[in-house]
């Protein structure tokens, strides 16, 4: 949707034939915003099955991590229950949007609502983040407290330490390049079409 061609053709064309109304313009920015929050819903639906698919592959029984006398393990059993409430919450989030934006009335509510999936996305995104940064910290405790580094010296540990550093942060930059492709054009089609909502009401 080009709103700049619409303003145009209101420009040139005679007041009584009343080809393209504001109300078309706001019918079009309205299904398109419905798509956009709907295909939001369905990539975290994705989401959710690959991440359950790779922790139901890999995991491992809390029963387990006591038998390696490494309480630190047993955390990250917790933390993915934690995700799991996370994603199930965001998910009911984006489809409550979904349903939301699809009964938008007016380009004002439209457009509260608009920002209030760019909220709830951006949330999303940082909490996994942060749950990713978690993971990784509670990975690296667990290497550092079993037997095998129980001798090493203090040149050793730093090197450890500065190498755990430096794959936390590419971890966390291929996550975040990784939701940026994900939600990331989807978020930017949204705000293209705040924008062009905000025009149309600047019209009124």
């Amino acid at each position: 949707m080009d709103l700049d061609k619409y303003k145009k053709a209101w420009d040139n064309q005679p007041e009584e034939t009343n080809k393209v109304s504001k109300v078309d313009i706001y019918k079009m920015a309205h299904s398109k915003s419905s798509s956009i929050v709907k295909w939001i819903f369905i990539i975290g639906m994705l989401e959710f099955i690959f991440v359950a698919t790779i922790n139901t592959v890999f995991r491992i029984n809390p029963s387990d991590y006591k038998e390696l006398n490494n309480p630190i393990g047993e955390n990250l059993f917790w933390l993915e229950i934690i995700t799991y409430i996370i994603i199930i919450y965001f998910l009911i989030q984006f489809y409550i949007n979904y349903k939301s934006i699809s009964t938008s009335d007016n380009t004002k509510t439209l457009m509260k609502k608009i920002l209030r999936v760019r909220k709830t996305v951006k949330s999303y995104v940082f909490l996994n983040l942060a749950i990713v940064f978690v993971a990784s910290i509670i990975a690296i405790s667990f290497m550092f407290t079993s037997n095998e580094f129980e001798h090493t010296g203090f040149a050793f540990y730093a090197t450890i330490i500065f190498f755990s550093v430096v794959l936390i942060a590419v971890i966390l930059v291929l996550y975040w390049l990784f939701y940026q492709l994900l939600y990331g054009i989807l978020l930017r089609k949204l705000n293209k079409n705040y924008k062009e909502l905000s025009k149309l009401e600047d019209l009124n």
